[in-house]
């Protein structure tokens, strides 16, 4: 429960149950079996407590000595903490059976400790779920929908595709020494402007996304995002029935949207929700397995929980990429085609070629690590995106509108201000008229709306704001200075 509470922004409250009713009969049986050997309900509870409190413990403590360093000996190894948390268990278990006299007195105080812990954790969630519904209720009623002037004739296509944490060409050069000018040479001789001085709105990927989507700033959204707020309800409602795709819906377009692990693209009720099959654990269950004394098997046996999510990362993408050239050509038109590509971003399970990188390491990977492979995942993602742009410009019944964007830069060096610059390119079917250099993502959909729906939406001012993941609504304004 405290998991759920703690990640209540990144995870659905759903993912509780199948581990809770796992755990909770485990505890059954075992209550039970340890009831009959020692002829002592109460006794049988206090050992059950003290091995439950070691098993979810373990791997925060794994975690914790793991960084620890003497004398060139990593302390967090299974080799030493597996033997330590055995013994210690032997002993509970030797405590409450031959020493321990009344273990009626331990209960009540137990049991007061047990109903605090939960109250918190269960509050957190409850809340979270009633926020984020009331303001789904609120982003349903806004909608001002209005009906479509086709100047072309007829509804384009549109494809909105994020790139996770891609950045500008500039940084790409003085970051990592990697020139991406073939990439973007390629794409401006298909008919792309590259937007070459573009930054982000927002430096974290559920605010971008929650922006871009509804052609707004967050604080003309909604009053909630105080800056010393912390919840991302709203953004997760916002995001899902956000204004692009109720006014794309409304003019009569089939919306595809993709799995990703972030609640704010992930639209599960669009026409076409496309998800890989489920396979093994999901990622909550990864977490309480890199959390608790299940992974130390896992590791030793099995894979270790971090290469587990990181295949999970790897299969999301491929799958996306693969039913981007295989079914989304085959979804009636007009579509509005919305996938978000957790690529470039770390955990860096490709190589240059597309090839499965199997050491993945919890955490940021280290600068050095983040130089290497960070260019060779963007090698990739350029291979596949240029292929990928050849198939839909040659399978669209009409010429569609592309939009290929970086949620933001790089992560997580030089944050304030590399981190703000994103790649940002167009392609439109008729001309580039309306776009600018310094356009940000704020701007991409009530430029499109305007230009192929005849639609009024002013432009906005193009300002990037920048947070810190902890308190993400308290901004610091990053200027542009990009000459382009």
């Amino acid at each position: 429960l405290a998991l759920v509470g703690i990640n209540i922004n990144e995870v659905e409250p759903i993912v509780l149950w199948r581990p809770l009713i796992v755990l909770v009969f485990a505890a059954i049986a075992l209550l039970i079996l340890f009831g009959f050997l020692f002829q002592d309900s109460q006794r049988g509870a206090l050992l059950l407590s003290i091995l439950i409190f070691l098993f979810f413990t373990y791997g925060h403590a794994y975690a914790y000595l793991k960084q620890i360093n003497i004398a060139g000996h990593v302390v967090g190894r299974h080799r030493y903490m597996t033997p330590l948390w055995v013994g210690v268990s032997l002993l509970a278990v030797w405590w409450v059976m031959r020493k321990l006299r009344s273990p009626r007195s331990f209960t009540p105080v137990l049991n007061l400790v047990s109903a605090f812990l939960l109250i918190y954790p269960s509050f957190q969630t409850v809340s979270y779920v009633i926020q984020r519904e009331q303001t789904e209720k609120d982003a349903l009623k806004a909608a001002q929908v209005k009906g479509a002037v086709l100047p072309l004739g007829y509804a384009p296509d549109i494809y909105y595709i994020i790139l996770d944490a891609y950045g500008r060409a500039d940084v790409l050069q003085e970051m990592f020494g990697y020139d991406n000018t073939p990439f973007l040479q390629t794409l401006t001789s298909k008919g792309f402007y590259v937007a070459e001085c573009s930054q982000s709105n927002y430096g974290q990927t559920m605010l971008s996304l929650t922006s871009s989507l509804n052609l707004d700033y967050l604080d003309a959204l909604t009053s909630s995002l105080t800056p010393d707020a912390d919840t991302r309800a709203p953004l997760r409602a916002l995001g899902q029935y956000n204004a692009a795709r109720k006014f794309l819906a409304f003019q009569g377009y089939n919306i595809v949207s993709f799995a990703t692990n972030f609640p704010v693209s992930e639209w599960k009720d669009v026409n076409y929700f496309l998800s890989p099959p489920l396979e093994g654990m999901n990622d909550f269950e990864i977490m309480l397995a890199q959390t608790s004394a299940w992974r130390a098997p896992m590791d030793m046996i099995d894979k270790p929980p971090e290469q587990i999510s990181a295949e999970w990362y790897r299969r999301r993408t491929l799958f996306a990429l693969e039913q981007m050239e295989t079914t989304v050509p085959d979804v009636p038109s007009p579509k509005f085609v919305f996938v978000h590509l957790v690529i470039p971003h770390h955990p860096f399970v490709f190589g240059p070629n597309g090839e499965e990188l199997n050491s993945i390491e919890a955490g940021v990977p280290k600068f050095e690590e983040y130089k290497i492979k960070y260019p060779d995942q963007v090698r990739y993602i350029n291979k596949r995106i240029t292929a990928l742009v050849d198939l839909i410009l040659q399978s669209s019944p009409n010429p569609p509108v592309i939009v290929i964007q970086g949620d933001h830069g790089p992560a997580p060096f030089d944050v304030n201000e590399r981190r703000m610059k994103i790649l940002n390119v167009y392609y439109f079917p008729d001309d580039l008229e309306g776009l600018y250099p310094t356009i940000t993502p704020v701007n991409t959909f009530r430029l499109i709306f305007n230009k192929y729906f005849g639609q009024d939406y002013p432009l906005l001012e193009d300002r990037s704001l920048y947070s810190a993941y902890d308190i993400p609504y308290n901004y610091e304004e990053v200027p542009n200075d990009c000459t382009p």
